[in-house]
């Protein structure tokens, strides 16, 4: 007489089954259920819902008629007596015959809950996260013309939310501010100090419109001290103020590693805006920012960007840099090219805020 399933397990290995807290039970070949461990018994018992789920279903490998599947173990996930379970299907092959399955249901419904309010949370931070986003994309200054100077601009920031940041600011009909600046970091944090920054300067120059850069950015680094934050925190700036009167541009740089480059239309060479300055932080002292001026002719081209834009790097992680920038701004003198380039030239995981923005200077 062929032995069963029951017969071929002895007492010993039911008495390590029903030791188990777990659920357990041992179905044979034809799917009868031939051995429920205690812990399962007495849950049984109690649930009406949870003796019809057992009398229902059956293993998904023992209901396969395709071998391997059936002498796979099977784990799937499934919410009972509104618990979840992780449920773990098991071949059992005795004399190298295929007898049956055995199932062990661990609760798992502590650890799903947990899963459940994670992913809730990170999708409520990443609603917000897109909101700070669409409100920081939609501050910066649209690509069109003010008085003289036409503007155009790419902005990429690495995360969600930038920690770049760039404007126009109108201080009367005859002369505009610009800047561009850098926090350091990136994300909420970051983002959040960009509006700082934004405005900060706004408010400066509505209140001193006849200030100076070196004067505005002495005033900006005034306000991010009394802010009280932490001290490792801190953001470059450089910062323009253009008059169409007089066809200049005076300009100061608090710690911008990234000079504006410009093109001079009458000699056909581009050169950088260099100023010298310090980055605007709580550990470092104030400093006497210096100011440059320089005469724009119709057509002169200006390229300011972050560092993301030089650091950007290639399958064999080298970057960028300023000099291929500056090769590809004097070759092409067209925003859309340049920015090309960059793309064409990185690989991989973008790692910093781009931002790329360019001004013509129009006299007429």
């Amino acid at each position: 007489m062929k032995k069963t399933l029951i017969d071929k397990v002895n007492n010993k290995n039911f008495a390590v089954l029903n030791s188990m807290d777990d659920w357990v039970r041992v179905v044979d070949s034809n799917a009868k259920t031939v051995f429920i461990n205690n812990s399962l018994d007495l849950a049984r018992k109690k649930s009406e819902s949870l003796r019809i789920y057992l009398d229902e279903n059956i293993p998904l490998n023992l209901a396969s008629e395709n071998d391997s599947i059936r002498n796979t173990t099977v784990i799937e996930e499934k919410l009972i007596n509104d618990r979840y379970y992780s449920i773990k299907a098991s071949p059992i092959v005795i004399d190298g015959d295929y007898s049956g399955i055995v199932e062990v249901f661990r609760d798992i419904t502590r650890e799903t809950n947990m899963k459940i309010d994670l992913f809730d949370a990170n999708r409520n931070m990443l609603d917000d996260v897109r909101f700070v986003r669409k409100v920081q994309s939609s501050i910066l200054p649209k690509n069109k013309v003010y008085g003289k100077l036409d503007l155009k601009a790419y902005y990429n920031p690495s995360s969600n939310v930038s920690g770049d940041m760039f404007d126009v600011i109108k201080l009367d009909d005859n002369k505009y501010a610009f800047y561009i600046a850098d926090v350091m970091g990136h994300g909420v944090k970051a983002s959040i100090l960009t509006m700082f920054v934004k405005v900060s300067i706004s408010s400066i120059f509505d209140k001193y419109p006849d200030y100076t850069p070196s004067q505005a950015l002495l005033k900006l680094r005034s306000r991010f001290y009394d802010l009280d934050i932490d001290s490792s925190q801190y953001f470059t700036a450089w910062l323009g103020i253009f008059d169409l009167n007089n066809n200049t541009l005076c300009f100061s740089n608090a710690g911008h590693n990234c000079p504006p480059m410009i093109f001079k239309s009458d000699v056909k060479a581009c050169e950088y805006l260099h100023a010298s300055g310090r980055m605007i932080s709580n550990i470092i002292e104030p400093d006497v920012y210096n100011e440059v001026t320089t005469e724009l002719k119709d057509g002169d081209l200006i390229l300011f960007f972050t560092d993301g834009v030089i650091e950007a790097t290639d399958e064999n992680n080298k970057e960028f840099g300023l000099a291929r920038l500056k090769e590809a701004f004097c070759q092409h003198r067209q925003i859309d090219k340049i920015y090309d380039e960059i793309e064409d030239f990185s690989w991989g995981e973008q790692k910093d805020d781009i931002t790329l923005a360019m001004i013509t200077y129009r006299e007429k």
